[in-house]
Parts: structure tokens; C-alpha cells; sequence
């Protein structure tokens, strides 16, 4: 099953693109930016229903060309308030290709310098959700691509807006169907306001059905009316879950751990203005995180699930990331075939996973990986937070979360070590990758890695350096055959779990095993339960990727501390949240 999202069929006017398939334009004839303007910003009462507000959250069904998010990027910079954030959700089917939002976006020079921006950062079609940060102004997207039935329950937020913006209902009855409008009210809040560009009977029915007030206001252009709608129906609280999101928690954190984890999640603390400490006795870059060289490279996996979207959402996080940082080189990496077998699969994994990969002679090319140095993206993402490496340091904080990769407090956490080596000689010019890889280090010399070990011990020196090089000699003799010199190793610890997934969020409390024991083993979901208010946080459990999934995660984490939208989908945040290890025992009746 494919990753990836289909692109819409386009047809091209002098007034903008148009869906043939669905019969209808993107934006009115007359001039799409007013028409955004004057149906959902003044329709949802912008700018004045957001000042004073430390976060506003738009939520918008049909991104289309991303047109109605920069009208309300531009009015924000305009008039907003000068510390809060908005937050814009907004959900697309068929994400245009770069190039044609690019084409149809050039008609409005003035959102020129936004556009740009937006453009930059527009995400690949794969399927689920995608955070864009816009630092500068305050501004975050969060695009779900995927239809709208199945996105809008993957959704965690509290909409104060809805932008609802699909193609006419009498050509795209899916998005306005009735399960649509349960979603909406369970989004919203009292006061949430809507706005749409279609006053048809069962968009009015199903929005008045959900708790909304409708009302119908004079339209834009040729159309008559529009509609404008209040939410006033009751707010309902989540449903109880063993996967729960964080709470929203004030005050400084402490971070144990200065490897890439922590260093993510102070920098996506720094965004947001809070204060943060980090503690690690091996100063920052210590342990996994200190290795000569990196590799940015996709987790491959043929098939979509909920960890699959969600870990190539992070990878694409942190790719632009380190981009934007300037300390990624975007060289690519080939993943060499591994048997006959492996043409088939990996020309599976191309098809499912669309552009950037593709089979060839060699193997499978990566053309989003990249390279990088390790210490030098943890430095930076840590910035200013000096880190405490005084093991008798007391600190007093309310917010504690442990990012110590093998020794964080998960008993499904176990360490794995392994080791590198760095020789003179002709580096690729690309990484090659197969059970091990090889790379150019910064200073242009040869890396070869790693060797993987089930124990927190890498193992002795000389048989790890005739393992490495028996490997490259196998899978890249023309490599080993230019090495000389000096050869110098390096060892550290990875933190792993039984699934090979990552860990993020609050460990399972004393009361879990008694909550869900019995809806584990198919009873009813436990009600009136108190919410723990002082959990165990933790990030860890990254294994070789740590730099892959940090980034995001650690957004993910600063967004429920701060009462955001999630960057994940619901499901994909389950997928790796820490109490999983727990649930599935007590399913098994462990």
C-alpha cells in the first residue's frame, strides 16, 4: 500500500487551476485572496477574536494551494498579538506539487515573501501529518495529508476557527459527509467560530446538528451568501486512553541527558519561550550522540501504518531542520542491494515511499539523506542552555523529562553499543549504506560503520576494526583499497527497545496494571479516571536513529506542554508512546 498521496488533476485558466475531477475552481474568478479574506478571516471574526490570546488554532478543511493560510499568516504578522502563536491545522487529500502551488501562489506578489516560505518548506506528499514551523512570526502549519474521514479523528487540538473550505458539496459530498461534523464539535470549544464559503442545506444541518449557530451573511463576487456559524454545543472530555497526551505544565524544565534528545528538546522549549536546563555528567554530545559523522536516512518500511507515518514525518522534520541550520549536506545515500530479493523489495519500498526514490543498478537511492556532524547539530539545538555536568547539582523543578538514552527509567529500554572508524583515503561522494555504511567525515576522510552489540559493551577494538573492514571490502572494495594511515576508533551507547521504535511521552503510573488490565483483555473502557498530573516524561529509546526522530518528537512533547496542537497523528503518537510495552504485557495477561 502506497505512503504517498496522489497529486490532483489540474486544469489551467487565466483565473487559476481547476479540478476536473471534481469540477470546481481553487479560488473565485473575481480574486482568491479577497475572497479568503472576506469569507473566513472577517467570517471568523480576524483579527479581533485573537488578541490577547497566548495561541490561536485555525483548523481548515482543504488546503489546496495553501492560499487561505497565508491570507492568515498575513494578517497575523499584521495584527496579531505581539507574543502569542498561531497554530494552523489544515487537512488536503491531493497535495499539489510544489510546482503548481508555486504557479498558481505567483498571482498575489504581495504574499510573495510568505509564499516563499511556505513553498520552501512544501512537505512531501506522504501520507499523514506534517509540521512547518515559520520561527520568525510565530506561526506553525500542521498539514494533514489524507482524506478527510480519516485525518480529522487522528487530530489533537482545540480549534478556536474553522476555515471550511472544500469543493462544492454537490461535487465532493465526502468532505461535508455527516461524520465529518462530530469531528468539528469535538475540535472545538465554546465560542470556536466557522465560516464557509457554501450555505448548502446539509452543511448548515450537519454544522446546526453538532451544537453550531448558523447564520448566513452576504457573499463574495458572484456568490449571494456564505455562511458564518458559533459553536455552542457541549464540550465533551477525551475519551479515556492508556496513551494519554501530556498536560499542559508551566515552569522550567529540567532535561536529564545533553545527547541529541535533550539537545531537541531544549531547542523546541527555546521556541516557545520557556526555560530549560540540561544536565548530563558527559557534558553535551556525549554517548550516541558524539560519533565522527552522521547519516540522515529514512527508517524503510513497505507498509502504512501509524509508526510508519509518523517516523517518516520525523525524518522530514529534521531534514529540514538541520537544513535550515546549515548543517546538513544533502548529498544523498544509496542503500545497495542486499540479494536477488532485495530489487524487488526495495523497488516496492520506491513505489510506496513516491518521490526522492528510486531503483537502480546499484541499489536503492536516498536522495533526501544526508550527512552531518553530530556534536555540531546537538550544540546548536542546545544553544544558549549551558549544560550541568556537576553530578551533585540539586535543581528544584516541577517539569523533569528524561532524555539519558540507555539509562532512562523504562525497563524496555536496553543499551546497544557499537563502534566506527575513521582512516585517510578517497571518501564517497555520497554515503553507501548496506548492513553497515560508509561516509565522508567532515575533514574529508573515510567512516565506516558500525558494528552492533547486545550489551553496553562495543567490544574489543581489533575485532571490531577486521569486521569493518571485511565489510567494506565486501561491499565497496574500491573504498578499501584507497585506505592508509592512521585508523581511529570511536565506541557510545544506543539506547534500544523490543520493537525498535522510539519512546516519547509519560511512563505508565503505579495504577495502570489495575485501570487497564481488563480493557486490555477486551472489557469496557475504565471511566472517571484522574489524569496523573505529575508524570515521568521520557524521550528515548532511538536506537541508531536518534537524529532522524528526535527533532520531532521532542516537538511533539513541547506542543502538549504547552497546550498545542500535536504535530502527530493520534495514532501515531500512541505508537510510540512508553506505556505500549506495558499494555500489550497485560493483553497477553502478563
Amino acid at each position: 500500500m502506497k505512503l504517498y498521496c496522489d497529486p490532483p488533476r489540474l486544469d489551467w485558466r487565466e483565473t487559476g487551476p481547476v479540478a476536473p475531477d471534481f469540477g470546481d475552481i481553487y479560488f473565485s474568478v473575481e480574486d482568491g485572496l479577497e475572497e479568503s479574506r472576506a469569507v473566513f478571516l472577517n467570517g471568523c471574526g480576524l483579527p479581533e477574536s485573537w488578541q490577547g490570546c497566548d495561541h490561536f488554532v485555525i483548523g481548515e478543511l482543504g488546503f489546496g494551494t495553501g492560499l487561505n493560510f497565508l491570507a492568515a499568516w498575513d494578517l497575523w504578522k499584521k495584527a496579531g498579538p505581539q507574543e502569542g502563536w498561531l497554530h494552523f491545522i489544515s487537512i488536503e487529500k491531493f497535495p499539489l506539487r510544489v510546482a503548481d502551488a508555486r504557479r498558481a501562489l505567483s498571482a498575489w506578489p504581495e504574499l510573495a515573501a510568505l509564499s516563499d516560505q511556505l513553498l520552501e518548506q512544501w512537505p512531501q506528499p506522504l501520507k499523514g501529518a506534517h509540521r512547518l514551523r515559520f520561527n520568525s512570526d510565530r506561526v506553525t502549519l500542521t498539514l494533514f495529508q489524507d482524506d478527510i474521514a480519516s485525518a480529522l479523528p487522528q487530530t489533537e487540538a482545540c480549534v478556536d476557527a474553522w476555515f471550511l473550505d472544500g469543493f462544492s458539496p454537490a461535487s465532493n459530498e465526502a468532505m461535508w459527509a455527516g461524520t465529518v461534523w462530530p469531528e468539528i464539535a469535538r475540535l472545538s470549544r465554546k465560542g470556536t467560530r466557522a465560516a464557509s464559503f457554501t450555505v448548502a442545506g446539509a452543511v448548515r444541518r450537519g454544522l446546526q446538528g453538532a451544537g453550531f449557530a448558523v447564520g448566513k451573511k452576504p457573499g463574495y463576487g458572484r456568490k449571494r451568501e456564505r455562511l458564518e456559524a458559533v459553536f455552542d454545543g457541549p464540550v465533551y472530555p477525551s475519551a479515556p486512553t492508556p496513551f494519554p497526551r501530556l498536560l499542559p505544565k508551566q515552569g522550567p524544565a529540567v532535561i536529564r541527558g545533553g545527547g541529541i534528545a535533550g539537545a531537541s528538546l531544549a531547542h523546541a522549549l527555546r521556541q516557545r519561550g520557556r526555560e530549560a536546563f540540561l544536565i548530563d555528567p558527559d557534558g553535551l554530545a556525549g554517548g550516541a550522540s558524539g560519533a565522527p559523522s552522521g547519516l540522515l536516512t529514512p527508517r524503510l518500511e513497505n507498509a502504512d501504518r501509524p509508526h510508519v507515518r509518523a517516523t517518516l514525518a520525523a525524518f522530514e522534520y529534521a531534514r529540514q531542520l538541520y537544513s535550515d541550520l546549515g548543517l546538513l549536506e544533502a548529498e544523498g545515500a544509496m542503500r545497495l542491494l542486499e540479494n536477488a530479493g532485495g530489487v524487488s523489495r526495495y523497488a516496492a519500498i520506491a513505489e510506496a515511499m513516491g518521490e526522492g526514490y528510486e531503483v537502480g543498478e546499484g541499489g536503492l537511492w536516498m536522495a533526501r539523506a544526508g550527512r552531518f556532524s553530530p556534536a555540531d547539530i546537538v550544540r546548536t539545538l542546545a544553544g544558549d542552555r549551558q549544560v550541568i555536568t556537576e553530578p551533585e547539582t540539586v535543581m528544584e523543578a516541577s517539569l523533569v523529562i528524561d532524555c539519558r538514552g540507555p539509562v532512562a527509567a523504562l525497563d524496555h529500554i536496553s543499551p546497544g553499543a557499537g563502534r566506527v572508524m575513521v582512516m585517510p583515503g578517497e571518501p564517497p561522494a555520497h554515503s553507501i549504506v548496506w548492513g553497515g555504511y560508509v561516509s565522508a567525515t567532515n575533514d574529508h576522510r573515510v567512516l565506516i560503520g558500525a558494528t552492533h552489540e547486545k550489551s553496553a559493551y562495543p567490544g574489543p577494538e581489533a575485532e571490531a576494526r577486521d569486521h569493518l573492514l571485511a565489510d567494506l571490502e565486501q561491499h565497496c572494495p574500491d573504498i578499501a583499497s584507497g585506505l592508509r594511515g592512521n585508523m581511529e576508533h570511536w565506541s557510545g551507547v544506543r539506547a534500544t527497545t523490543p520493537d525498535r521504535l522510539p519512546v516519547s511521552g509519560a511512563l505508565p503510573g503505579y495504577e495502570f496494571d489495575t485501570v487497564w488490565r481488563a480493557y486490555a483483555r477486551g472489557g469496557p473502557v475504565p471511566a472517571d479516571i484522574d489524569p496523573d498530573t505529575k508524570p515521568q516524561i521520557i524521550l528515548s529509546g532511538l536506537g541508531s536513529r536518534g537524529f532522524a526522530h528526535a527533532p520531532l518528537l521532542a516537538e511533539s512533547i513541547a506542543a502538549d506542554l504547552c497546550g498545542e496542537p500535536s504535530p502527530l497523528e493520534k495514532q501515531g503518537r500512541e505508537a510510540l508512546h512508553p506505556a505500549r510495552f506495558r499494555f500489550r504485557e497485560l493483553k497477553r495477561g502478563d
